[in-house]
């Protein structure tokens, strides 16, 4: 009976402190959540799209890391026309981070609005607090065009609201689409436009294109109350670059279907005449062999 009384005695005990130890890590575990720094930025590309650009990261003693591979919840809020001027949510999609904590989120077309709002959160992760950020924009556009003024072509835009009503004293950075960023045009690093929300910048000579094609690039950058908008607009006054590549032919720096062909045949040479040398010694050398057995017999 006393054996029996100490059993269970042992065995509520460990029991007991199983339930500690979870508890304890449980709480552990919380409590080892880390704070992320969340940024988002509104982007509306003219006859595209509009975007969230979101962006993520945590602190730890080695500085600043990505918070890759983590959900983000995106919200659009409307805030109701009646007494209470409630604000409403409704979530209308999710994004996924890359290795570099970032993601891209396309906004369905039909939800733009003349004043667009969105909250983007993260919730519910194992590794990092809850978080959310919120961002406010006003609808803005833009329209751009290539003019002739005296022989020299210039980048005409205008910048406005949803009624025509232009915006004026913003800055518009203007540049070259290249592949690896953007050249900038004229003196400049932004543009402010004027009464009508117009700006004129002319086109440097020179400039070259792929069959004399340029794409420019008008953007109104993080403004506080529109957010970022870019028009691209395209010309074919550019200078032709000539195809000077020699990939299709055949030199040291084609592809194998390409070899040279002294690359085939020189080397084809040596070792057919390696391995008849070869077979030729070995032929004189059973010819002795032979030659020697028969003196033998």
């Amino acid at each position: 009976m006393k054996n029996l009384i100490n059993y269970q005695f042992k065995l509520v005990a460990t029991l007991l402190a199983l339930t500690i130890v979870f508890i304890s890590n449980k709480a552990y575990c919380q409590e080892e959540k880390k704070d992320i720094n969340l940024s988002i930025q509104y982007q509306k590309i003219m006859n595209q799209h509009s975007l969230i650009n979101i962006s993520a990261k945590f602190k730890d003693e080695n500085g600043f890391n990505p918070c890759a591979k983590q959900k983000f919840d995106v919200y659009k809020v409307t805030i109701t026309e009646d007494e209470s001027a409630e604000a409403q949510e409704e979530k209308i999609g999710e994004a996924i981070t890359n290795d570099e904590g970032k993601v891209k989120f396309a906004i369905p077309y039909k939800i733009t609005t003349p004043s667009v709002s969105f909250i983007v959160r993260l919730e519910n992760s194992k590794l990092f607090e809850d978080s959310e950020e919120s961002i406010e924009a006003l609808d803005a556009g833009i329209e751009a065009t290539i003019e002739e003024v005296d022989s020299v072509f210039y980048i005409k835009a205008r910048l406005f609201l949803p009624d025509n009503q232009p915006l004026a004293a913003q800055s518009l950075e203007v540049g070259l689409q290249r592949l690896f960023g953007n050249l900038k045009i004229g003196e400049e690093d932004s543009y402010e436009t004027d009464e009508e929300g117009y700006i004129s910048v002319p086109i440097d000579e020179g400039l070259t294109g792929i069959d004399g094609k340029l794409t420019f690039r008008i953007a109104l950058v993080e403004s506080d109350e529109y957010g970022t908008i870019i028009a691209n607009v395209t010309s074919d006054k550019g200078e032709k670059i000539e195809d000077e590549s020699t990939f299709d032919q055949r030199t040291m720096l084609s592809p194998p279907n390409k070899t040279p062909l002294f690359l085939w045949i020189f080397p084809n040479i040596i070792l057919v005449s390696i391995w008849g040398i070869l077979v030729f010694l070995t032929l004189n050398l059973f010819k002795i062999y032979k030659s020697n057995k028969t003196k033998k017999s």
